[in-house]
């Protein structure tokens, strides 16, 4: 019983300025002759998980129409700057032959806009969502404030009707080799995800944990930071499991993804 395949969906790209993911202030000399702001290309993925004993899918992407589905302010913010009929959660399981019905377990790593999209495609279906409670209950307190991003009410309300199982520990196994990890410091449920193969290879799934891969030399995380003391402490766990053989780290919006991994329908074992 273990992980056979892994496979990398592809949900194109949206831009952002580079403050969201790494600290860059400006010197006292700097603000004499400003620089315009660095924005990135990032790429926006979900992770499918065929296991002996059932297949899971970690996040759900960004859906099409977003234009009409987010709110202007995260339009304005991380405008989506790829996406096309490929990039569509149906047209990526196709890819791999699979249908949202053979989706058995939705693992979230948070519920952020641009990884909790395309729930509708998987409503009737119910497969087990499994979500953290910490989560749960700060996505509703933000909804409930009034706050325009980055949590949607369509998908709490679309998670509502979907069976999900809250995570209310630090670590659950959710399959032999499919263990889940709460660490915190981007959103208050914020989960790892860590995979092993067949064959014994290792894949650690940061989620938004780390949003490019520079944080981890600089151990520290732009305005996207949500907690500095779960930040640090976990990111020295983090980097003590990547030095474990055959160990290999997927960081979903890494803009060079796909220099270093393949795209569905091939996959990794």
């Amino acid at each position: 019983m273990s992980v056979n395949r892994i496979y990398l969906l592809d949900h194109g790209k949206i831009n952002a300025d580079m403050g969201w993911f790494l600290p860059t202030p400006m010197t006292a000399e700097e603000m004499k002759n400003p620089k315009p702001r660095s924005w990135v290309s990032v790429n926006v993925i979900s992770v499918l998980i065929e296991h002996t004993d059932g297949i899971i899918l970690f996040d759900t992407g960004i859906p099409d129409k977003t234009e009409e589905k987010w709110p202007q302010m995260a339009l304005n913010v991380f405008p989506v700057s790829q996406f096309s009929d490929v990039n569509k959660m149906e047209n990526q399981l196709k890819l791999i032959g699979l249908k949202p019905e053979d989706i058995h377990f939705i693992v979230f790593s948070h519920l952020h806009l641009d990884h909790a999209g395309n729930l509708e495609v998987f409503k009737s279906f119910k497969p087990s969502v499994i979500v953290h409670e910490k989560e749960l209950k700060y996505a509703l307190l933000n909804v409930w404030l009034n706050k325009p991003v980055p949590y949607l009410m369509r998908d709490l309300e679309i998670l509502r009707d979907m069976n999900v199982v809250p995570l209310s520990s630090e670590y659950l196994e959710i399959l032999p080799g499919v263990e889940v990890y709460l660490f915190g410091g981007h959103t208050p449920g914020s989960l790892v995800l860590k995979l092993r193969t067949q064959n014994d290879n290792n894949y650690i799934l940061t989620g938004d944990f780390i949003h490019v891969p520079e944080e981890l030399d600089f151990e520290s995380k732009g305005w996207l930071l949500g907690n500095a003391e779960e930040y640090y402490t976990r990111i020295r766990l983090l980097k003590s499991m990547m030095r474990m053989p055959r160990t290999n780290i997927i960081i979903s919006h890494d803009p060079k993804l796909w220099e270093k991994y393949p795209k569905a329908p091939k996959e990794l074992k």
